[in-house]
């Protein structure tokens, strides 16, 4: 299961104030389609290196919310939204999981695919293509 014990209330003005206002919209966006309490455990928005150019992005991990009224709401057999905003720029995914490698100075973002292969995605600078 991917939800931590202790799950955050996205409504807490303290963590949100670090956040772009477009990380703020996907929040958004998730939360109205949730009808009884919306709540995201600390690791569904987080920062790294999508791309490789030294400066940390944002991606948004629908894997870390949960809705009280509705088990299945953010992830299916296809895995989770997983949300991504590089130069302002945002993109998605349904995973199951995700990391990232550089490998030869290029930074790709992994994932298992429904085999349990680990697939390769590569940021073009407007979509992930998988390689």
């Amino acid at each position: 299961m991917r939800f931590a014990p202790a799950l955050l209330l996205l409504a807490t003005p303290a963590l949100a104030q670090d956040w772009p206002p477009e990380v703020a919209v996907i929040l958004d966006e998730a939360k109205s389609i949730c009808e009884g309490t919306f709540t995201a455990a600390p690791e569904a928005v987080t920062q790294r290196d999508l791309n490789g150019d030294g400066t940390s992005d944002w991606v948004i991990d629908s894997g870390a919310f949960q809705c009280s009224d509705s088990f299945g709401t953010y992830c299916g057999t296809r895995g989770c939204g997983v949300d991504t905003l590089i130069d302002g720029t945002r993109a998605g995914l349904n995973l199951h999981s995700w990391d990232t490698v550089t490998e030869g100075g290029t930074t790709y973002l992994t994932a298992p695919n429904d085999q349990g292969e680990t697939v390769r995605f590569l940021w073009t600078g407007s979509e992930w293509q998988l390689q």
